[in-house]
C-alpha cells in the first residue's frame, strides 16, 4: 500500500512495464512464463524500478477480451514469484475486480484501473476491502466510443456507463473538461465504495483514444491533478503520438531497427524529465535506465529551491 504522505516524499518514481500478454504492442510474447517474467522484474529492479505494473491483458488498437480466468493464470503466479523474493512495490493493470481480487490477494499493493472503477461495478470494494492503492484512469475510449480516435481500441468494461445524452454532452467537451467529467464519476465510484482517498492516483490516459492535439494538451494539464489534491501516475512510453512527432522532426522511428527503437524510447524520456520537473509522482515506462536519468534532471528542477549553490568548475 502508498498513500500520498508516503509518495509525496520519494520524488518522482519508475514503475517498470511488465506484460505477461503474448500481444502487447511492444513487447508481447517475451515474458508469458513465469521464469522469463521473473528474469525482468529483477532486472527492473536492478535498473532502479520501484514499482512493477503487470499486465495480463493488451490494451493497445485492435487488442481483444482476455477471459477473466486465463487473465488470473497470467498474472497470479508471476506476482507471487516476485513477492517471494522483493518487496518491490506490485501493481496490476486490470480493470476486472476479480483478477484484481486475486492479484492482491498473491501479493500485489495496488490496482492501475483503466476504466477508472467505472467498468467493472464490482472492483472499487474489492480495493476498499483490501485497503489497496489505486490508479484510476481517464478513459477516453469509455467517455467518447463514437470518436474516431476510439473506435480502433477495444470497448472497456462489462456494460455503458454513461447514457446515450450523457455521451453526446460530452461529445462537446474540451478535452480537459471531459477528463474531469470522468474523473468526477470515478471518485464518486471510489468514494461511495469506502477507498481511502489519500492512496487514490490519477492517470491523465495519455495516448488512449486522443489525438496528437489533446495528448499534447492534456499534459499541459497535470497541474490540475496536483491542485485537486492527487498524486498523478503518469504513462507515456513509447506512445504513437511520441513516435509521431519524432518521425514528423524526421528521426528513425522503425523498431524494426536499432536506432528506430532507441529514439523511441529517448524521446519518451524527455517527457518523463519535464513530467518529473513538475512533481509527477509516478512515471510508467518501458526503460529504466534512460528514464531515470530523464527523471533525475526533472526531479532537480522541480526541486530547484532546495539545490546546492555550488560553483561549477571548468570541464577538463
Amino acid at each position: 500500500m502508498i498513500d500520498n504522505k508516503w509518495l509525496s516524499g520519494q520524488g518522482t518514481l519508475l514503475c517498470g512495464i511488465l506484460n505477461v500478454t503474448p500481444d502487447s504492442f511492444s513487447d508481447g510474447g517475451k515474458y508469458t512464463s513465469v521464469d522469463t517474467a521473473l528474469q525482468q522484474a529483477r532486472k527492473l529492479i536492478q535498473e532502479g524500478a520501484r514499482i512493477l505494473d503487470i499486465g495480463g491483458e493488451s490494451t493497445r488498437p485492435g487488442s481483444h477480451y482476455v477471459e477473466i480466468q486465463e487473465e488470473i493464470d497470467r498474472v497470479v503466479p508471476v506476482i507471487k514469484a516476485i513477492r517471494k523474493e522483493s518487496d518491490v512495490l506490485i501493481s496490476v493493470d486490470t480493470w476486472k475486480s476479480q483478477v484484481a481480487a486475486a492479484a492482491l490477494e498473491a501479493g500485489a499493493d495496488i490496482v492501475n484501473d483503466i476504466t477508472g472503477f467505472l467498468g467493472d461495478p464490482k472492483m472499487a470494494a474489492v480495493v476498499a476491502e483490501h485497503e489497496a492503492s489505486a490508479v484510476l484512469m481517464f478513459n477516453p475510449v469509455m467517455a467518447r466510443p463514437h470518436h474516431p480516435s476510439s473506435t480502433i481500441f477495444p470497448s472497456f468494461g462489462f456494460e455503458p456507463v454513461f447514457s446515450e445524452q450523457e455521451l453526446q454532452q460530452m461529445a462537446q467537451e474540451p478535452i480537459q473538461d471531459l477528463m474531469w467529467t470522468f474523473f468526477d464519476r470515478s471518485l464518486e465510484v471510489a468514494k461511495a465504495a469506502g477507498v481511502q482517498t489519500d492512496r487514490i492516483m490519477l492517470d491523465p490516459g495519455i495516448g488512449f483514444g486522443l489525438t496528437k492535439r489533446e495528448n499534447l494538451l492534456l499534459l499541459q494539464e497535470l497541474g490540475t491533478i496536483h491542485q485537486k489534491g492527487y498524486p498523478i501516475f503518469l504513462g507515456v512510453s513509447r506512445k504513437r503520438f511520441v513516435v509521431n512527432i519524432i518521425e514528423e522532426a524526421g528521426f528513425e522511428t522503425d523498431p524494426a531497427t536499432e536506432t528506430g527503437f532507441w529514439n523511441r524510447d529517448l524521446a519518451s524520456s524527455h517527457l518523463t524529465s519535464i513530467a518529473a520537473s513538475q512533481g509527477v509522482e509516478v512515471v510508467r515506462v518501458h526503460d529504466i535506465p534512460l528514464h531515470k536519468m530523464a527523471a533525475s534532471l526533472g526531479q532537480a528542477i522541480f526541486q530547484a529551491q532546495e539545490a546546492a549553490d555550488t560553483n561549477l568548475k571548468q570541464y577538463k
